[in-house]
């Protein structure tokens, strides 16, 4: 079926579709993700959220996917809410399955569910629209730094070095803002098919670049998943204003989706939300650290399973979150302080020394 014959209602169902896909071929990559019980610790949102162990974390991981399954073949809203509660609750288990691959697909499925079906078909459209707006819009955004600039300039010149150098610097310093235009053409008819061009070339010289790069792999699925959405989405749309996607039909449901596109995205910039949940994607504010271990007898302790990423520095043994997240949840660690304070916290208990300051050293390593 080409994309200009869906009227709204199969738009909206095949996006839908696309999403549920997206999240289950990226879970197959990180399956010990959503156990809880492995050789990685959750880390909960609250510190005394009961946290189930084996057999029942496996058992509650297979019921989860198991409804996504059915709500691929056969949608139902109450299903896909119960789904993002569902996502939620997870969460709150472990913060490190806030992985913004997930975290758009489940705002896909709040944006398609949220509303009653009768009538509404096209503010669904529009709904589902503005978290794509927001999408490329806010990371663009969110590259408006310094540091933003730095790395991904020492990044172009380490892999493409026999380009002219006045050419990655220039490229460099358009990046944030030709990515914020690929959110802003979305919104007009005249523009929307260059933004269109534009998101899957992105997306797929990223995919390119993952493979020749051999890493990442578990990103792949997100690319494909956007270039197949924004395509299905907005190739044959027509709109009669370019903010017709936040005015149209605006009440309180409606309201949600703007919260979540645009008010708590804006909030990050002061500390209110979470930057990959803020749309922001390969920038600076992303801090990742490695932990210094200050105790020979806290190192000691440690189980083997964590020894094992141990690495020499400067006479003192340091431990990258990174690389045993990477290992184990086949993603990255959550890049919030609170986060990695409960791993450190975590680390600390298997010392026996009752002042527990001195035993470790957080050190950000990529600013």
């Amino acid at each position: 079926m080409r994309l200009r014959k869906l009227n709204t209602i199969q738009k909206i169902r095949w996006v839908e579709s696309i999403a549920i896909l997206g999240f289950l071929i990226t879970a197959l990559i990180t399956p010990k993700l959503w156990l809880n019980t492995k050789d990685f610790p959750v880390i909960p949102l609250f510190e005394n959220i009961p946290i189930p162990a084996a057999p029942y974390d496996c058992i509650i991981a297979i019921s989860f996917f198991i409804l996504l399954l059915l709500q691929l073949f056969r949608p139902r809203q109450f299903l896909g809410l119960f789904i993002i509660l569902f996502y939620t609750y997870l969460c709150f288990i472990d913060q490190n399955r806030l992985q913004p691959y997930y975290y758009q697909s489940i705002l896909t499925l709040l944006a398609v569910n949220l509303f009653p079906k009768k009538g509404n078909s096209r503010v669904v459209l529009h709904a589902i629209a503005l978290l794509f707006f927001a999408t490329y819009f806010w990371s663009g955004v969110q590259k408006l730094n310094e540091i933003f600039y730095e790395q991904w300039m020492g990044a172009l010149l380490k892999h493409f070095s026999f380009v002219p150098f006045e050419l990655l610097e220039m490229f460099t310093y358009l990046v944030p803002y030709l990515e914020l235009l690929m959110g802003v053409f979305l919104l007009f008819n005249r523009t929307r098919k260059f933004s269109l061009i534009a998101i899957v070339g992105m997306h797929s010289i990223i995919t390119i670049m993952l493979f020749y790069l051999g890493y990442g792999y578990n990103v792949v699925p997100w690319n494909l998943q956007n270039i197949a959405s924004v395509l299905v989405l907005f190739w044959s749309l027509k709109t009669k204003s370019g903010w017709e996607i936040f005015t149209d039909q605006l009440e309180y449901r409606k309201f949600i989706i703007i919260i979540f596109t645009i008010f708590l995205p804006i909030s990050n910039f002061f500390g209110g939300y979470d930057h990959l949940l803020s749309f922001s994607f390969f920038t600076s504010k992303l801090k990742y650290y490695y932990v210094i271990i200050n105790d020979k007898d806290l190192e000691e302790n440690l189980p083997e399973h964590i020894k094992k990423y141990l690495r020499p520095h400067n006479g003192q043994s340091i431990l990258y979150p990174n690389e045993w997240a990477g290992e184990v949840n086949k993603v990255l660690f959550y890049p919030q302080d609170r986060a990695i304070h409960y791993l450190e916290n975590y680390l600390h208990t298997f010392s026996d020394k009752e002042d527990k300051s001195k035993l470790t050293t957080l050190i950000v390593y990529n600013q």
